[in-house]
């Protein structure tokens, strides 16, 4: 911690600024604490992609998942060194009142600590946080304290803010340690060249870079459109949905270049050394992001000699969305869907993104709009029309004739006698009185349907 700062950093998107204490039982992600505290509630998010079932699949186990982002700190017990945390690098030069671990194994804003935990944060006794690739092993690449939207909170931070430079240097380096995917929960609005070559070379080395489409809130008046790394080709463009998987525009850079969606609010996560907290800010798409390089990890378990081309492929192709050959600038090819990423079978014609080595698959063509019906003239209307006024004639009359012959034979009595049960009067055995009931059933149950089976849950560390 930097000595000497007052107030504390808060934990929304990559904005960090100074906030008042809040109280603990919010579990927020903005108070301070002395010791501690775990949140029980895991994140909705995790079952609404049936992480049960996934990890009978795969856990990311002996996959490297480098951080570019502000350090992992292994004081939280979620993430201990060498079992979760392998050293990774420091890209930040030392400040007064801080200094910066060697291998990243500190953390100044605790930014980069929480997207680890929702990569691959281990279980720990009381707590419900848990990362979707809970075996993967993090590997941090330290390109920044502290960022803002603003001046700094302190000048001494000045020094320790994001560069693309660093940025570049710090995806150059989680390929070099080794990373089979690059978490990148940053974002510039410009195509630097020494970015796409940073992410050239990491796709050279057979790493899957994963990045942040952009936020608002880091930049409110900022423009829908490209943002970089994540719109560069071979990237997965990650924005954020809200925990209900609702688009949220006010919250989110749109555009083209995004390629899929992850829920990036109400997630459990880890925070700093002192436990876990709610992110219940708007859905962030720093911390959407570390779902889907965790799926990735899944992924690169599960099939390593697929490479990082198709991994992708297969993150997007399996993404849940309205039609399945449509992509948009909300959500690019839908939101994630790790179990059928891990299950799919691979198939060229399957609607969605192109398979690498193949041709588009074909593109269903949008239904024709429909006009008003216009009914042509009938030329025997008029013939039609005199035949069912003779038929309702000839009916008429034979009801009458019916009619008259009833009355003859009632036997010729005062008007309030009453009739005899033997009489000709009775209700018509044709005539269908009882109404027919549709049943429906409970179209509510369906919704958990693609969970999978219930797995059996990582093993808790105390």
């Amino acid at each position: 911690m930097l000595t000497g700062l007052t107030g504390v950093l808060t934990l929304v998107g990559l904005v960090a600024v100074p906030v008042a204490p809040a109280a603990a039982a919010d579990f927020a992600c903005t108070e301070t604490r002395a010791a501690p505290v775990y949140v029980a509630q895991r994140s909705p998010a995790l079952d609404q992609m049936g992480a049960s079932a996934v990890w009978k699949i795969a856990t990311g186990r002996g996959v490297s998942v480098a951080i570019v982002d502000s350090g992992i700190d292994i004081g939280n017990a979620h993430l201990p060194d060498r079992t979760a945390v392998a050293p990774g690098r420091t890209l930040l030069p030392a400040i007064d009142g801080w200094t910066p671990d060697p291998a990243g194994h500190n953390d100044l804003s605790g930014h980069g600590t929480a997207v680890a935990s929702l990569v691959g944060g281990r279980s720990v006794d009381g707590s419900g946080q848990i990362g979707l690739a809970y075996g993967a092993t993090l590997v941090p690449i330290q390109v920044f304290g502290v960022a803002t939207a603003g001046p700094t909170p302190d000048e001494r931070l000045a020094a320790v803010t994001p560069t693309v430079q660093r940025l570049a240097d710090g995806i150059r380096a989680g390929a070099d340690l080794g990373a089979k995917v690059i978490n990148v929960s940053l974002s510039v609005d410009s195509p630097d060249p020494g970015l796409a070559d940073a992410v050239s070379y990491a796709m050279g080395k057979g790493a899957l870079v994963v990045a942040s489409a952009g936020d608002r809130e880091s930049a409110p008046d900022a423009k829908d459109g490209a943002r970089y790394p994540a719109a560069f080709p071979g990237v997965v463009s990650v924005t954020s949905v809200t925990s209900g998987r609702g688009v949220d525009t006010t919250a989110n850079i749109q555009g083209n270049h995004i390629t899929v969606a992850a829920v990036g609010q109400g997630l459990n996560t880890a925070f700093g050394h002192v436990g876990d907290c709610l992110l219940t800010g708007a859905p962030a798409t720093s911390f959407a992001t570390p779902l889907v390089s965790a799926t990735a990890a899944l992924l690169a378990e599960r099939y390593p000699d697929e490479g990082p081309a198709l991994w992708k492929y297969r993150i997007e192709a399996s993404a849940q969305r309205p039609r399945a050959d449509v992509k948009d600038a909300a959500i690019g090819w839908g939101i994630i869907s790790p179990y059928d990423a891990l299950t799919m079978t691979l198939d060229p014609q399957r609607p969605g993104p192109t398979m690498p080595g193949h041709d588009a698959p074909p593109t269903a063509a949008p239904p024709e709009a429909v006009g008003p019906v216009v009914l042509e003239d009938d030329p025997d209307a008029g013939p039609r029309q005199v035949g069912l006024w003779l038929a309702f004639v000839a009916l008429a009359a034979a009801v009458g004739l019916r009619l008259v012959q009833v009355l003859r034979r009632r036997p010729d009595v005062d008007g309030d006698e009453d009739l005899d049960e033997n009489s000709d009067v009775s209700a018509d055995p044709g005539l269908d009185t009882g109404a027919t009931r549709a049943d429906h059933g409970d179209a509510g149950d369906a919704g958990d349907a693609g969970d999978g089976p219930v797995g059996t849950e990582p093993e808790r560390h105390h």
